[in-house]
């Protein structure tokens, strides 16, 4: 059964489940309770990686979720580079995955609010993540903002070195952004969903 869930809801669903059935013997079932414990195990629900293309130069989607934009922008430490962003929400998985094999130079982590992340101004007072790496021999950046549901944003222990499909940590609803070498090529479309591990682009 704990195969099925992430681990990051396991305390939840314990606290959850206790109550619900605290409840129920000393007082009555009660159907609102039980209702906030499925939709927690349908929230926190785990899934196999399936990884959809084993090329190493194959960039994959590190989460499921849509594609919100597609845009060549200046990042500070990338310069000129192509931004794939993900929206992922409450409903789609939540794990998060190591999009490609890469090695990890440094990593920010910035305290923040919980606030929609689909608006950009309140996006920017969020709690996030950047990881700075490379992978095959070129520099790539990934941003992760927490979304309005999180209440933190629930990283594992990152290693210096990481393979393609890596399990990197959970999020209820982020807001994942790869920035990528500006010649890449792109084998998705804005607003197209798509799952964890399935292929978005390709690194020349």
């Amino acid at each position: 059964m704990l195969n099925f869930i992430s681990k990051e809801g396991y305390l939840s669903i314990i606290i959850i489940f206790i109550l619900w059935l605290s409840f129920w013997i000393f007082h009555e079932f009660s159907w609102l309770l039980f209702l906030l414990l499925l939709m927690f195990l349908f929230i926190f629900r785990n899934a196999k990686y399936n990884i959809m293309c084993v090329d190493k130069k194959a960039v994959l989607s590190p989460v499921e979720g849509k594609i919100v934009k597609i845009q060549k922008v200046n990042h500070k430490h990338l310069g000129e580079c192509l931004e794939l962003r993900i929206k992922n929400s409450f409903y789609n998985l939540g794990s998060i995955h190591s999009p490609f094999k890469m090695d990890i130079e440094k990593v920010w982590f910035k305290h923040g609010l919980f606030l929609c992340s689909e608006n950009f101004n309140l996006k920017k007072m969020n709690e996030r993540i950047c990881i700075l790496a490379t992978t095959n021999g070129q520099k790539i950046a990934l941003q992760i903002y927490a979304g309005s549901m999180d209440r933190k944003i629930k990283l594992e222990n990152i290693a210096y070195n990481l393979n393609s499909g890596d399990r990197l940590g959970f999020s209820t609803n982020c807001s994942l952004s790869i920035y990528l070498p500006k010649d890449v090529r792109v084998n998705v479309g804005l607003n197209d969903r798509i799952k964890a591990g399935s292929l978005m682009a390709y690194l020349n």
